[in-house]
């Protein structure tokens, strides 16, 4: 990890990449050899200089536009339309070829690698494209003056300015100067806030139903209904897991398996023919496969399974965890008093249900539960709950709809003082159990499986498409072999491609509290410029995913700053654009040019950088 003087001798030392220019571009021999990330090719992030993009046509791929047009400091800083009769022009960078010989589909699909060769996102018309998406579009959570500005014109044309800001320069007949050449408007800008109707964002309804049309993804919550179908620990409290402290829905009873039919009868089916949905995201930060709450840690699903059970569930037929696990252990040892050997139990008579019903109730490190014991219960929430649970939730959404794609909820990874993707107790750095944060995760053997990555694969209409990383990092570059080691094992347990479903780079202002979100900030103190910092590490950020042949795109979190006169609890330079905070100077809605100039030096040559870094 880069410390702040290496850094910052780093950031001085480099030039912009131009946007529109690609004989500006520094770049290093190809990459070559399986998916390995490499380096920074011009040795890191950028912060001399640079000047934004000009515009382009209306396309929902990423673009090297230019139109020649002039361009006043106003309609470049406020993103406000701009006056002009000059044609706009673009350059996609884009393949439009198929390596698998088959033709252009009408939705977003991933094309595998041949060979060599890396993953890619392709769009509806059937282009390879690399997601540069901007999550939160046009949303006024927390943010003060931000609804004045999002209602300074109807809403059909505030969306369509904000879409041609965001992308290529145009949408439709409105034209912005220096836009960043952005192809989506990430998750959570599906969500209408323009105005009181009904329906979706304006950033997303169809162009000929007055919105802007823009790509985007949708979370979905696939947590249970209530309490009566949440996983429960030996005590019956609900568990809460991950940072989003969420429920867990108990796959073998039948009230969860009716909400998540519910959720893809209704929310799934009716987007299944949107040819601008990219990605379902099945959940967000959960910690089934990721950090388990905010402290470090993963969590031990053997604590919890003692949800409620159905009236008529029993163990020949469960309806909850425990009766399944009651009929699991019967599969493995026939009888009770073989059951009792293996444990050193006393659980009287033949019957196994007497285990989860009757007591005492086994729950690793605390009581009643020697290793044998721990052993057969890893066994049986690998092997059995977890596995169903991914099955009844992606069988059903697939039926649901068969033509997007679907990802595995999203992965707080945060940093490798929290978060070890599973590292085992036989490895250096282990993960540990977040119940304890002091009890490392055992090593997987032949018979049983602790780290749950394979789960993710995809087998059939079973298992996901796509991995998600939340990650954030006020530095440079990412934590190395941390990260890297962390994509090449994902890929590797699960057979799928990633994304970067969020990461951003904040800067803490005098005056706020700077509180509110994640605190990936950069240095404070010295001698650069906050903001052309936060732009050169975009840069080297964005860099470091691409270097992977297997990630496909990446989300910035998120499109406004959070900014909360009455509430310090929000107050947080993590955006695009600036809220109002007339202490500060901020007007809002306008942008923070310094990053943009850089975000823009990326994204509008972003494939011929992918080419250049990676020879594909």
């Amino acid at each position: 990890m880069l410390r702040r003087p290496e850094a910052l001798a780093l950031i001085l030392a480099l030039p912009v990449v131009g946007c529109a220019d690609s004989s500006t571009t520094e770049t290093g021999g190809p990459t070559t050899g399986g998916d390995t990330e490499a380096g920074p090719t011009s040795g890191g992030p950028n912060t001399t200089g640079a000047t934004g993009g000009t515009t382009g046509g209306e396309l929902p791929t990423t673009t090297t536009p230019d139109t020649g047009a002039s361009v006043t400091e106003a309609s470049a800083t406020t993103g406000e339309p701009v006056t002009t009769s000059a044609t706009a022009t673009d350059d996609t960078g884009t393949d439009d070829t198929d390596d698998t010989g088959e033709p252009p589909g009408s939705f977003c699909r991933i094309e595998p690698p041949v060979g060599d060769g890396r993953t890619w996102l392709v769009s509806p018309t059937g282009e390879k494209t690399w997601m540069l998406g901007v999550n939160t579009v046009m949303r006024t959570k927390e943010c003060d003056g931000i609804i004045a500005w999002m209602t300074r014109f109807e809403p059909t044309r505030t969306a369509r300015i904000e879409w041609a800001r965001l992308a290529t320069g145009q949408s439709g007949d409105e034209m912005v100067e220096k836009p960043y050449c952005f192809n989506s408007v990430g998750a959570f800008s599906n969500i209408n806030e323009f105005d009181d109707t009904k329906g979706d964002s304006y950033m997303i309804r169809p162009f000929e139903a007055g919105g802007a049309g823009a790509p985007y993804s949708v979370v979905v919550n696939i947590g249970p209904g209530g309490d009566d179908r949440a996983l429960r620990d030996v005590k019956g409290v609900v568990l809460e897991s991950g940072v989003a402290s969420t429920r867990f829905g108990d796959p073998f009873n039948p009230l969860f398996l009716a909400d998540i039919d519910e959720l893809a009868q209704g929310q799934i089916a009716e987007r299944k023919n949107d040819p601008n949905l990219q990605i379902w995201y099945l959940g967000n930060e959960i910690g089934v496969f990721d950090k388990g709450a905010k402290t470090p840690g993963v969590r031990d699903y053997r604590r919890y399974l003692w949800s409620d059970c159905a009236a008529d569930s029993n163990i020949d037929a469960p309806k909850c965890a425990r009766h399944a696990l009651a009929g699991f252990l019967r599969e493995r040892y026939t009888d009770l008093a073989a059951l009792n050997t293996a444990w050193e139990s006393n659980y009287p008579g033949a019957d196994f249900s007497t285990i989860v019903d009757v007591g005492p109730r086994p729950v690793p490190y605390i009581s009643d539960c020697n290793q044998q014991c721990r052993v057969d219960l890893q066994i049986f929430v690998h092997d059995r709950l977890l596995r169903t649970w991914v099955d009844v939730i992606t069988t059903r959404v697939r039926a649901a709809d068969p033509n997007h794609i679907i990802s595995a909820p999203r992965m707080a990874i945060g940093a490798s003082t929290h978060f070890r993707f599973w590292t085992p107790a036989s490895e250096p750095g282990a993960d540990v159990w977040v119940e304890d944060g002091t009890t490392p995760v055992p090593t997987d053997t032949a018979e049983v499986k602790y780290n749950p990555l394979d789960l993710l694969a995809r087998n059939g209409d079973s298992g996901f498409d796509l991995v998600s990383f939340n990650i954030y990092s006020g530095d440079a570059e990412f934590e190395k072999p941390w990260f890297t080691n962390g994509v090449h094992l994902i890929q590797e347990m699960s057979g799928l491609p990633i994304i970067i479903s969020e990461f951003s780079v904040r800067a803490k202002i005098d005056g706020w509290s700077n509180k509110g979100g994640a605190g990936s900030f950069v240095p404070s103190g010295d001698a650069v410029n906050d903001q052309i910092q936060r732009g050169a590490y975009y840069q080297s950020q964005i860099e470091q995913f691409y270097a992977f042949k297997g990630i496909i795109g990446a989300n910035w979190h998120a499109w406004s700053d959070r900014y909360l006169e009455a509430d310090a609890a929000h107050q947080i330079n993590m955006g695009l654009f600036r809220c109002e905070v007339p202490k500060s100077g901020h007007t809002a809605g306008e942008r923070w040019p310094e990053i943009d100039e850089r975000m823009a030096a990326t994204n509008c040559d972003i494939m011929k950088l992918i080419e250049a870094k990676t020879g594909l």
